[in-house]
């Protein structure tokens, strides 16, 4: 056992950019576990989807603060020894996992601009839905058109990269207004009664306002 440590630490002494990367990923890892860790107990904890909403992305934000922070730390107090290290890896990120970081400040964007959030009806990149969560890389929305006629739901779940809010414009149908515009068409002959129509205009709203309540509880929810 002895003969292992001494040997570990001979490596080390030996190779010191190599030991502080490897232990510079451990301690990522390490946050990113206990980022997860507190997610699913805030999820088990607090009833209020809302409020656990918000607190599972505050925890995921205080985590990438810790990354960030650590890896200045790692990076700044041996620059002599990491600079080449640096170079490389900054161009290999730079050129592999500029999407990857992209998407996680379309997240922060999202956040703390208040974009949009669960439950909100967008249209970006081409895309309908209503979105069902928003986590550090991805939108997941219910999509809605397409095939189908008017505003149903297609029946497809889509993930779309957070850093779409960068590359275009988002409409948000119900920001600012809980109920969703819609255009709604009859067709009838000038002696129908009118009441009749009141009538059916009045089931018909209803049904929709029904309809729209089971979609945002459902929502809430997830």
């Amino acid at each position: 056992m002895m003969e292992l440590i001494n040997q570990l630490q001979t490596w080390i002494s030996q190779n010191p950019i190599t030991a502080s990367i490897f232990k510079y990923l451990v301690w990522v890892i390490a946050i990113l576990i206990a980022v997860q860790v507190f997610r699913k107990l805030l999820k088990k904890k607090l009833p209020d989807s809302v409020t656990r909403y918000k607190s599972q992305k505050g925890v995921e934000i205080i985590g990438y603060i810790f990354i960030i922070f650590l890896s200045i730390t790692y990076f700044t107090g041996n620059i002599t020894d990491f600079t080449i290290a640096i170079g490389l890896l900054s161009a290999g990120v730079a050129i592999t996992l500029q999407e990857l970081f992209l998407s996680i400040a379309g997240s922060l964007y999202i956040f703390f601009v208040k974009v949009y959030k669960p439950g909100d009806r967008i249209e970006i990149n081409g895309i309908k839905g209503d979105v069902i969560d928003i986590d550090s890389i991805y939108t997941t929305m219910m999509e809605i058109g397409e095939w189908v006629s008017t505003d149903n739901y297609s029946g497809r779940i889509v993930k779309l990269s957070n850093a779409f809010v960068f590359k275009g414009p988002i409409y948000n149908f119900s920001q600012d207004f809980p109920f969703i515009w819609m255009n709604l068409i009859y067709q009838f002959i000038i002696n129908q009664m009118w009441l009749s129509l009141k009538k059916l205009s009045l089931t018909l709203l209803k049904k929709s306002y029904l309809t729209m309540s089971i979609s945002q509880k459902a929502t809430g929810k997830m």
